[in-house]
This record gives structure tokens, C-alpha cells and sequence, in this order.
């Protein structure tokens, strides 16, 4: 069953990000992470989301999608800015806690929507490929977080098949969403699991881990767009600090 909405799920296309070599790809994506953490006003939040705009529009994927996947996660902003709130009385901080959360979430949406599992891991493993000479396996390191992210996207649509399924049968939903939603949580799980499991023997089957050092398809050159555009995260993360300092 086909998804109205591709949950950090790679969507094909040809624009700049999807060309990108993936290991500056994960740079630029870690320098972001970074900057969002440190953003601690709302002058720097607006400056780095125009910018998140300008990238939006580059990756040639329709604005429609981005929007569906974010509203999705709806009931973790409210549950974050309600346990803000509590914490701290405050609702401003609390807003803009919540508003970070949704810049991360487009971050994780730009770096899957653009690129493949195989492409993140393969980023993340030449990222850190220094780390080798300590003996840090970072191989399965990367391989583990590139399944992660499936295994989220993996969770979206067993779910939507289950409730699918459930209102095909004639299954009355609860007049609760939460009962409902934990009454389809056991067999989501079982049945991500399975998948997992069969993942896992395919890997097996393909030796993967076999060899000490592993090879790509595909490689993508570092470009000048590529070199640019880190350059201007180096710039963006330089000014968030020099305006949090001030």
C-alpha cells in the first residue's frame, strides 16, 4: 500500500542535494544539527529557516510533502511544549523549543528524502573512517544508523497498513485515539521485527562485514556547489554563536 506521505523515505530525483557527494552531505547535515542545538533566539531561528527554505527549493521536492510529513508528528510538539511549559513557565522558551524540534525533523526530511540508505551509510562510514585505525567498527556503526532510519520509515507504514487493514475487516476504531493507537502498537512492532530479521539474513547472505574494507556503486564527485555550500554552514554556525554570545 502506497504512502500519501514517504516518511524519511528516499524520494528519486535529480536536483543538486540528490547529486551531492554523501559524505559532505553528512557534514553539512551534522553542522546543522549543531546549529539548531545552539539557536537560542528567535533572530537566529528565522535566519537559519530562510536559509532551510533556500535548500527546501533546491532538492525539487514538492513543499506539499515536507508540510505532511511534519504536521504527522503533531502530538509530539504539543507533548514537548506542555512539559516545557511545566518546567520552565515559560512560553516563550517553550515555543521555541518546539520550533527547534521541527527544524531537526526537516533536517532528518532533507538528508533521507535526498538520499538513499546505502548512500547515508556509506557517508557516515568515510565520515569517520579515521576512527578505524582505533579499532572502532565503524562500518556496523554507520550500517546501524542507516537502518534506523529505515526502521522509522518502516514503522509509518505498518502502521497505515494495519489501520488499513483493521477499517477492511470492519474493526470499530475506539472513541479514543490513544486506545486505538495501543491496540495497533503490538503488532506494528511484530511485524517490524520480521522485517528486520529477514534484513538482517539478506545482509548475511551478502557477506556483508566479510571483507575489511567495503567498496560503493556509486560515487558521487565533490563538487563546487558541494564545497559552497559547506562553507556557508561553517559561515551560518559562526554567526548563530557570535549572536548567542552577544
Amino acid at each position: 500500500m502506497k504512502s500519501n506521505y514517504s516518511f524519511f523515505r528516499y524520494i528519486t530525483g535529480n536536483s543538486k542535494f540528490h547529486t551531492m557527494n554523501s559524505k559532505m552531505k553528512i557534514i553539512c547535515f551534522l553542522l546543522s544539527i549543531v546549529i539548531s542545538l545552539l539557536i537560542s533566539n528567535y533572530l537566529s531561528l528565522l535566519i537559519f529557516s530562510l536559509f532551510l527554505m533556500f535548500i527546501l527549493i533546491k532538492t525539487e521536492i514538492k513543499p506539499k510533502i515536507y508540510l505532511l510529513n511534519i504536521l504527522i508528528l503533531w502530538p509530539i510538539y504539543v507533548i514537548l511544549f506542555i512539559a516545557c511549559f511545566i518546567t520552565t513557565f515559560d512560553v516563550l522558551f517553550s515555543f521555541l523549543l518546539v520550533l527547534k524540534i521541527i527544524v531537526i525533523i526537516v533536517l532528518f526530511l532533507i538528508l533521507t528524502f535526498t538520499t538513499s540508505l546505502s548512500e547515508i551509510a556509506w557517508g557516515f562510514e568515510c565520515l569517520f573512517d579515521p576512527l578505524k585505525k582505533l579499532g572502532v567498527p565503524v562500518s556496523k556503526i554507520s550500517l546501524k544508523i542507516a537502518l534506523s532510519i529505515k526502521f522509522i520509515s518502516t514503522l509509518f507504514d505498518k502502521f497505515k497498513e494495519i489501520r488499513k487493514s483493521m477499517a477492511y475487516r470492519g474493526i470499530p476504531y475506539s472513541k479514543s485515539k490513544i486506545t486505538t493507537i495501543t491496540k495497533m502498537m503490538i503488532p506494528v512492532i511484530r511485524l517490524s521485527y520480521k522485517l528486520s530479521v529477514r534484513t538482517i539474513t539478506a545482509m548475511k547472505l551478502r557477506f556483508y562485514g566479510y571483507f575489511n574494507r567495503r567498496t560503493n556503486y556509486h560515487e558521487n564527485k565533490v563538487s563546487k556547489f558541494d564545497k559552497i555550500l559547506v562553507l556557508l554552514y561553517v559561515v551560518l554556525l559562526y554567526v548563530v554563536i557570535w549572536m548567542r554570545w552577544r
